[in-house]
């Protein structure tokens, strides 16, 4: 058997600051030290730098000459964008996925809806909201495309970041697990059309949140 290679300081940092803007530790629009990241960490400022460097281009991070990084922060518009691309790539991925391995993908989803709901329960938030990122993960696990699975992966992290603010609003989790029992039912029944509404809807309420909503969420004006 294989050894599992150790990390490298770099992925270590990168790891670290990922999951800590996808919880929410990190809020939208936070400036970043790198002297005080590599402190925390117990490393120099070059694995810190790269990594940043690698979340800039997962959009999770900005970084501007002599202003320094700082976590994303969105636009109304750029969220919009984001939905579009989400209904396009996930409608896409769902299509190959339903012809190639209906099963299987039927299987995973049953099981992802029924821990979901284990986490609800014992009020798991951080659980919770991990479990929906696979959810949607699912679907390209299954297409087989590869090249569809790295373009929605690069941007998996600033979703899943996003997906953590919506969860700060009233009833946004609980009409988002109805709506996933409803796509992984229709996913049981092999019926892409249903697949098809049920996704634009739950993707397209994400954008409707951000238009309606008259709170602002850590950086993201929503109204």
């Amino acid at each position: 058997m294989a050894l599992e290679r150790p990390k490298s300081l770099r992925e270590l940092a990168l790891e670290h600051l990922r999951d800590r803007i996808i919880d929410g530790s990190l809020k939208m629009g936070q400036i970043l030290s790198e002297r005080k990241i590599s402190e925390e960490l117990g490393v120099s400022k070059s694995p810190v730098r790269e990594a940043l460097a690698q979340l800039r281009d997962e959009g999770l991070v900005s970084i501007e000459p002599q202003k320094g990084a700082r976590v994303f922060s969105l636009s109304e518009a750029e969220v919009t964008q984001i939905c579009d691309f989400r209904q396009a790539i996930e409608t896409a991925a769902f299509e190959l996925a339903l012809s190639r391995d209906p099963v299987g993908l039927s299987n995973d989803m049953t099981k992802v809806v029924k821990k979901m709901e284990q986490e609800r329960g014992r009020g798991n938030d951080k659980e919770y909201l991990a479990l929906d990122t696979s959810f949607h993960h699912l679907i390209f696990e299954h297409a087989g495309n590869d090249y569809l699975t790295a373009s929605y992966t690069r941007y998996v992290g600033k979703i899943a970041a996003l997906r953590t603010h919506l969860a700060k609003l009233p009833h946004h989790t609980d009409l988002s697990f109805e709506e996933h029992k409803k796509i992984a039912s229709a996913v049981s029944q092999g019926d892409l059309a249903e697949i098809k509404s049920l996704l634009i809807e739950h993707i397209d309420r994400t954008r409707q949140t951000y238009k309606s909503a008259s709170i602002v969420l850590d950086g993201i004006t929503a109204a």
